[in-house]
């Protein structure tokens, strides 16, 4: 591919995406006016009768909806049980989840995630209130301008992903749901009703190994039409090798509104980091360093009209600086903007039986990198999605067109069948096709990535990943649950990194690949206070080129955690994960090879009072038993590592 891209979407094609956008949106308006067959109800004068607004159908419900009635294979957690469990980070509730691993960034920032044992295609794509957050190299993800206290829900589709959510998910999706007032329920008639407000908190305060220390707040304010929340937080640690000394900071504000049938909502967010980078210990880097700066701004509208309409619209603007100082002294600065406008619609009729989904996708973005110069790219897509629910059947299909400036145009769609065996067990099937397209830090300069360790290749093609799962799921009196899913993944054009002589890791296209396995996941509930629960996933993975395994595709991967409470109120839960080998280059390399490991995480949660507040004190355990490891080659664990700290609510 040549490495001077067209930067610009030709004339004809927007006015075609335009086109077909307008005539969808005509046809929709149209059949949800359809739908209404029966019209507003009608007093004895023959006038209408006052119409009770419902609460609005935000797309958090809508997924809530899908998880329930949908065929896609998706796990999902909660602000409850998120608090209950004390989580710290967005990470580690991903990491708890069934058939999600993670791991942290090689450059001292973000996180790398899987599903159903990684070594597939393409990243997981994260997408916060609808729309994606950045991505990094080695598929990694950006969560750390997350807060985890304002994170209202999380939700990880498994591959084949719907296609409403959005390009960049060939290996899965997690939707991120901040929180947000509620709209409530009411009549046009009698708007002047007493408005209840509702203003609460928390603090935490946390200190630990290697010179952790981390202090956070947040603050909400929510009545029945508006809501506020800010919420921020400081925090620093030394780190155990040479040079991993990190300080970062974090700022959220949120405003939100409800008007009648509509909702509006402002966020704002800002993250800093500044960290060292110590480097593999093939080739460590004591001296290099980097300055990672993020800001972004959201705009979002819910709402319904028509009793069968339900829509939103978004649009963003994100802005991050990179300054990143090689181990020998020189330094590289990359500056990322991207600016996007999205659409949801949402058409059921009064049975909702039958359901119309469509949307569209703008995106505008560029880079300057000291390196590789100047880019920019311009992306269009539009998705429609048909869902038929007919007990015991439930049917989706779903097709999606995207348009890229440098890639041109990719289409995707799946298709999904549920059936209910019994009240108790459920059959689910889907088949999707996808293309990924290269990311910005893939073809020239991750965001994220050290210079002195990782660099892009602006001669990648796209991939190009058929998927298929079929899984069944039973439920038993006692509420215990099993679950069974078979999955496989042919990529074409897989983009994988490797390692040259220079010590740097650059990405390249494997002809073909594939993963293929089964997902065993299991749910006891011993008591009415303690749950243990498994996922095992064995999968088998083969680059077609020279017969090898993929890179960091373990052959068995198990979780299991036990969750009790005691009568004082005190929570423990015991997390152990258990890899098998797995080779971390393609060419299968013994001396590059990670040996099978079992690592094992601990927490303990206290409830006590605070100045007559609610509050817990804590203390969290990595690696309890000190075990010796690398989750990626050449960077070791960092062993034994105890956090302790105490969370306020007011």
């Amino acid at each position: 591919m040549n490495t001077e891209k067209s930067i610009h979407i030709k004339g004809h094609g927007v006015v075609i995406m335009l086109l077909c956008t307008a005539l969808f949106c005509m046809c929709f308006a149209s059949a949800a006016k359809a739908q209404d067959h029966d019209g507003p109800a009608k007093t004895s004068d023959h006038q209408p009768a006052p119409m009770e607004l419902q609460q609005v159908v935000v797309i958090g419900e809508k997924i809530d909806d899908y998880i329930k009635k949908n065929p896609a294979q998706i796990v999902s957690m909660d602000a409850r049980e998120i608090e209950q469990r004390n989580f710290l980070q967005v990470n580690e509730v991903l990491g708890s989840m069934a058939g999600v691993d993670v791991k942290p960034g090689t450059s001292g920032m973000g996180t790398r995630i899987s599903i159903r044992g990684g070594g597939g295609s393409g990243s997981v794509l994260v997408l916060v209130d609808g729309r994606p957050v950045s991505t990094m190299q080695y598929g990694g993800v950006d969560l750390g301008s997350i807060p985890i206290d304002i994170v209202k829900k999380i939700t990880v589709f498994k591959p084949p992903v719907p296609v409403w959510l959005g390009p960049g998910s060939s290996a899965g999706a997690i939707y991120i749901e901040t929180k947000s007032g509620q709209i409530k329920s009411k009549k046009i008639e009698s708007r002047q009703t007493e408005k209840k407000s509702v203003k609460n908190g928390r603090v935490r305060i946390l200190a630990g190994s290697y010179g952790l220390a981390n202090v956070s707040a947040t603050c909400r304010s929510d009545a029945d039409d508006s809501d506020y929340m800010i919420s921020g937080g400081v925090g620093h640690n030394d780190g155990k090798r040479d040079n991993s000394k990190k300080d970062q900071g974090n700022l959220s504000i949120h405003y939100g509104k409800a008007v009648d049938l509509f909702k509006y909502q402002v966020n704002a967010k800002g993250f800093i980091s500044d960290h060292g980078v110590s480097g593999p210990t093939y080739n460590p880097t004591p001296n290099a360093h980097q300055r990672y700066e993020k800001a972004s701004l959201d705009v979002k509208l819910d709402g319904m009209a028509q009793q069968a309409l339900d829509y939103d619209v978004k649009a963003y603007l994100d802005v991050k600086k990179l300054e990143d100082t090689a181990n020998n002294g020189d330094v590289a600065k990359l500056d990322a903007f991207t600016t996007g406008f999205g659409t949801n619609f949402f058409i059921t009729n009064s049975a909702e039986k039958n359901e119309f989904r469509f949307g569209t996708l703008a995106e505008h973005s560029r880079v300057d990198h000291t390196l590789s110069g100047k880019h920019e790219r311009n992306m269009a897509s539009f998705h429609g999605v048909y869902t038929l629910r007919s007990a015991p059947f439930n049917l989706t299909t779903g097709l999606r067109s995207d348009y890229t400036s440098d890639f041109h145009f990719s289409p995707g769609g799946n298709a999904g069948v549920s059936y209910e065996l019994s009240e108790k067990t459920i059959v689910k099937g889907n088949a999707g096709y996808s293309e990924n397209i290269p990311s910005f830090g893939q073809l020239y300069q991750p965001s994220h990535g050290c210079i002195d360790q990782v660099r892009g290749n602006p001669d990648l093609e796209k991939e190009k990943i058929v998927s298929l799962s079929l899984g069944i799921t039973h439920t038993f009196e006692n509420k215990n649950e099993l679950e069974f899913s078979l999955f496989r993944t042919d990529t074409w054009d897989l983009i994988k990194y490797q390692r040259g002589i220079d010590l740097i890791s650059r990405p390249d296209n494997i002809n073909r690949a594939y993963k293929q396995g089964l997902e065993t996941s299991v749910r006891f509930h011993l008591t009415s206070t303690t749950d243990l629960d498994l996922n095992h996933i064995w999968q088998k993975t083969e680059n077609k080129d020279n017969g090898k395994n993929l890179s960091y595709a373990p052959e068995h991967t198990l979780k299991v955690i036990l969750k009790t409470k005691f009568k004082t109120g005190t929570k423990l839960e015991i997390t152990a994960r258990h890899y098998s080998d797995q080779f971390t280059d393609t060419l299968n390399t013994e001396y590059e090879k990670i040996k099978t490991y079992i690592t094992t995480d601990a927490k303990i949660i206290h409830p006590v009072l605070v100045l007559k507040k609610k509050a817990q004190i804590f203390v969290h355990i990595h690696n309890l038993f000190d075990t010796d490891f690398e989750s990626h080659y050449g960077y070791p664990d960092d062993g034994l590592k105890v956090q302790a700290g105490l969370n306020i609510n007011f």
